[in-house]
């Protein structure tokens, strides 16, 4: 298995639903040691890790990714041993039912459940064609009590997350969960594994940061304290090249490479910094796309107005089926962005 497969498959097996990000943290925190000077953990749980530049009174450049996947936490307990969940982060709830549902537990406990419906057998005809609700929704865990689920280790404000393994399917597409935003935790660990070795004139900080999904938190506190000079955010963003879509409402397509953010619902990028980006990619003869405005929204707004404001910037890795529990990505357009993202690191 390649490296790049090996880093994708880890991080996207991790548990780390917004505000539990300890077990993928532990994860990177392994992967990027031996390539970076210093690692400390702030009060929030950002992983932040310094590589010193060589030479004094360098600017500091910023290259963040965030930790935090979408999940649910459990919300109630009924008498009868039926959970109900609330959804952290943005779910589309007509594509919760029937999943495998992993509640884990504060010894660690993995606790399967899956997330029950009616049978269309006993619905009115007139509920058949309705949408779900968050609030209808429930998890079936076995237990048929609350004292059961209880002696299972279930309590209110657990986290739990919709859990099916990392696989490729082909040579170039690999599927699993959380791609956004743990290809961007990938390329950014590979990013570190690939200047090992190499001078560079600034002192870099890679953040890895935390619930992103609820609020761009842990960006927001990260920035403050690591106050760059230049800041670089990695995603996995919007990729909706598939039927039915039109192409002006495709913010990216698989195959042609990192994304480059020219504007979103959060942040409009100075021209100077994609002027940058595009310019290294073609200098390095590596394929990218402007990411189409203004869909979604990244941790850049969060670093762009931290303190004083910061030029900041976003490279973003195509990932079909978003905030989902099967997201999917190309091979080569996670090779392109970990180039385009190493050499942005060289060159800036």
């Amino acid at each position: 298995m390649s490296k790049s497969l090996e880093v994708l498959q880890a991080l996207s097996d991790a548990f780390g639903v917004c505000g539990f990000e300890d077990e993928v943290r532990d994860v990177v925190r392994t992967m990027i040691e031996p390539h970076v000077d210093e690692m400390r953990v702030d009060t929030l749980g950002n992983l932040i890790a310094t590589r010193k530049g060589s030479g004094a009174d360098l600017p500091t450049l910023m290259i963040d990714a965030h930790l935090d996947e979408i999940g649910f936490m459990v919300q109630y307990i009924e008498d009868n041993g039926f959970i109900r969940f609330c959804a952290i982060g943005g779910w589309d709830a007509r594509i919760i039912p029937s999943h495998a549902i992993t509640i884990v537990t504060d010894d660690g406990r993995r606790v399967k459940g899956v997330v029950g419906t009616t049978p269309p057998h006993v619905l009115p005809p007139a509920d058949r064609e309705k949408g779900h609700r968050m609030e209808d929704l429930f998890l079936d865990i076995g237990a048929t009590s609350a004292a059961e689920a209880a002696a299972m280790g279930v309590r209110v404000g657990l986290p739990a997350v919709i859990a099916y393994p990392f696989e490729q399917y082909t040579e170039q597409f690999v599927t699993g969960k959380g791609f956004d935003d743990r290809g961007g935790c990938a390329v950014l660990v590979r990013t570190l594994q690939e200047l090992a070795g190499q001078e560079l004139d600034v002192n870099l900080a890679a953040v890895f940061s935390v619930s992103e999904e609820v609020g761009l938190v842990g960006a927001t506190t990260a920035t403050y304290q690591v106050q760059p000079d230049i800041a670089l955010v990695l995603e996995g963003t919007i990729c909706v090249d598939t039927p039915g879509t039109p192409p002006a409402r495709q913010p990216t397509r698989s195959g042609k490479g990192p994304a480059i953010t020219v504007a979103d619902g959060g942040q409009i990028v100075r021209a100077r910094m994609v002027r940058a980006l595009t310019s290294i990619g073609d200098r390095n003869g590596i394929p990218w796309q402007y990411k189409l405005p203004p869909f979604g929204g990244t941790n850049g707004r969060a670093v762009q107005l931290s303190r004083d404001g910061v030029l900041a910037g976003c490279v973003s890795l195509p990932v079909r089926y978003i905030h989902s529990p099967h997201s999917m990505l190309r091979l080569d357009d996670f090779e392109h962005t970990v180039q385009l993202v190493t050499a942005f690191a060289r060159e800036a």
